[in-house]
Parts: C-alpha cells; structure tokens; sequence
C-alpha cells in the first residue's frame, strides 16, 4: 500500500510537472507501420496505420483488442476524435477479457462529456464521475480536454486502483477495479467518422 501510494505520487509530479518519463519498461502497443498488433472484435468499415497513426471508422459500436495482455501497468496514448458530431464516443480499455464481440473490463472514456472518465463495462457503469463526485469531475476537467487537437490519456492501474490523466492532470482515481490481467483495447461507438490514436505504450508496474 505504502509503495503504491509513493508510486502515485511520483506520477502525478512527474506528469504534472510537463517531464517526459523514463522509456525503461515500456511496450510498444502500435509500431506505427500495421494493425498487426490488433483485432477488431466486429466488422468495421476503416481500420488501418496511417502516417504514424492508427485510423478507426465504424457506423457500429466496436472494440478493437490488442496482443498485450497486463495486470499492473501505465499505459498511454495521444488521441484526436473527429469533428463531425458533438456526441463521438470512444475510449482506451485496460483490464479487459473477451468472449465474444463486446468484452468485459474497464476503459478510460474518450469524448467530450466525461473524458478521462472511468467506466466498467459489465463490470458496474461509472465508476468515476458518479452522481456525488459529478461537480469535482467537472471541477477538474474544465476546458482541459480539446475536441480539436491530440489529447494525451494515461492510465495507472495496480492492485484494485486505478488512476487516469488527461493532458498532465490527475482525473479520476478509484480503488474498486477487480484484481485481474487483461488485455488492451481501443473503442469506436459508431455512427461512422474516423478516430485517430498514436503512441500507444504501456509497462508492466
């Protein structure tokens, strides 16, 4: 408990502070050249590496599944979505397991109404905002996240904790993530236009 918590800490100062952290650890999720590394779990109508960037375009809600499969990690990835409609949904999925087309497990919202978010997917909803902590979810994502340009997320997950950051800035923090390895994933929740992701990385804690 006591490592863990020196170990938030150094994070947050480090991500809050603008510094680059070590690369010692880290696993490239996406090589910037294929797809080979991922699998869409439903036919999409777009899915290709693109200048250094991974495109996703789909008119259904779909999850494409990385390789990588972890337990206690960070992972990181710089985001833009499109701007076709206000209500583009997506977002970066830790801890998942899949059984079929939709898996089950966590992901860090990636949208304009709740980034950073943390929702279970068949594992409970919203986990953070919920109802009583929506006014400090809003306090601390005022005019953080731009629809407009690459967004940075990074989650920290270890034990039954997780902790995600937007843009350099702690989000949310929740101590009820079941204790298991899963793997990664990227959403795209239809209604077609193309989401864009780029350094994709994670390390084992």
């Amino acid at each position: 408990m006591k490592i863990w918590s020196i170990y938030l800490l150094t994070v947050m100062v480090i991500t809050s502070a603008g510094i680059s952290q070590p690369t010692k650890g880290w696993v490239s999720l996406f090589d910037g050249k294929s797809t080979a590394n991922w699998t869409p779990r439903a036919e999409v109508e777009l899915f290709e590496a693109k200048d250094g960037e991974l495109h996703l375009f789909s008119k259904r809600n779909v999850w494409v599944i990385s390789k990588q499969k972890m337990r206690n990690f960070e992972v990181e990835c710089e985001v833009i979505i499109p701007q076709d409609y206000q209500g583009f949904n997506s977002g970066l999925g830790f801890r998942l397991s899949v059984s079929g087309g939709k898996p089950k497990g966590y992901q860090c919202e990636i949208d304009r109404l709740k980034p950073a978010g943390i929702y279970g997917i068949g594992m409970g909803g919203w986990l953070y905002p919920t109802k009583s902590t929506q006014k400090e979810y809003q306090g601390r994502t005022k005019d953080l996240f731009s629809p407009e340009k690459w967004n940075h997320f990074r989650i920290a997950c270890n034990g039954s904790k997780a902790i995600t950051f937007l843009n350099g800035k702690q989000i949310a923090k929740v101590d009820s993530i079941q204790e298991s390895s899963g793997y990664f994933g990227i959403q795209h929740h239809g209604k077609g236009a193309t989401v864009k992701f780029r350094n994709l990385r994670a390390r084992q804690l």
